[in-house]
């Protein structure tokens, strides 16, 4: 094959695109823009930049993930499955995958206002990062800034589920208000292991178990 040539299929490939059924409905794409035809195998290393643009403006790449279909779905372009590396929106993460099934659960079960107490500043960052712009309300507190009885109880008064996040950086000082609140403990739970798919997975868990 000559140097200014490259395989389609190739191309598609390095791209995410490794189902043979994602790189026919790409291919689908290129061929309504005027750069190949359903009888060509390779295609000019030139055109690269042009097949990119394509994806780009024309096409959604999602890992297959349910949530990740749905963000995507709202983008006004062809959802087309991709290696979840690829993925626009949880880029291969379980932990991004994870969160977004948790805003799922928490809207499909009415509970929308989620307060967490505790977690590093760089979990707090990625779970607001990757929950931007779904139909949810986060309140986050920093496990080391004590927020007295009634602050706790106005917060308690005003989430749909509470979350204890224990194992990660959290003072007794901070937690203990949320803890002593009883009459919120039917929507407050405790999770004692870090990272965001262990924080989701309980939250759902917590919904399963309360519906």
């Amino acid at each position: 094959m000559p140097d200014d040539v490259i395989a389609i299929a190739t191309l598609l490939g390095d791209l995410g695109f490794t189902a043979a059924a994602s790189q026919r409905a790409v291919r689908v794409q290129l061929h309504a823009a005027g750069l190949t035809n359903p009888s060509k195998k390779n295609i000019q290393r030139a055109k690269r930049d042009a097949v990119e643009e394509i994806v780009r403006s024309r096409i959604a790449r999602s890992c297959g993930s349910p949530p990740c279909d749905r963000v995507l779905a709202t983008s006004g372009r062809e959802v087309i499955e991709v290696d979840p590396s690829f993925c626009e929106v949880c880029r291969g993460s379980e932990g991004e995958r994870a969160l977004m099934e948790m805003a799922d659960a928490l809207v499909a079960a009415g509970r929308p206002r989620l307060l967490v107490i505790g977690g590093s500043p760089g979990s707090r960052t990625h779970i607001r990062d990757a929950l931007r712009g779904r139909p949810i309300h986060l309140e986050l507190l920093e496990g080391d800034r004590a927020t007295g009885e009634k602050r706790a109880r106005e917060l308690s008064a005003s989430a749909d589920v509470i979350v204890i996040w224990g194992g990660t950086i959290l003072d007794h000082k901070v937690s203990q208000p949320f803890a002593d609140l009883g009459e919120f403990s039917a929507k407050r739970i405790t999770i004692a292991q870090r990272g965001a798919a262990s924080l989701a997975r309980g939250v759902i868990e917590h919904l399963r178990r309360t519906r």
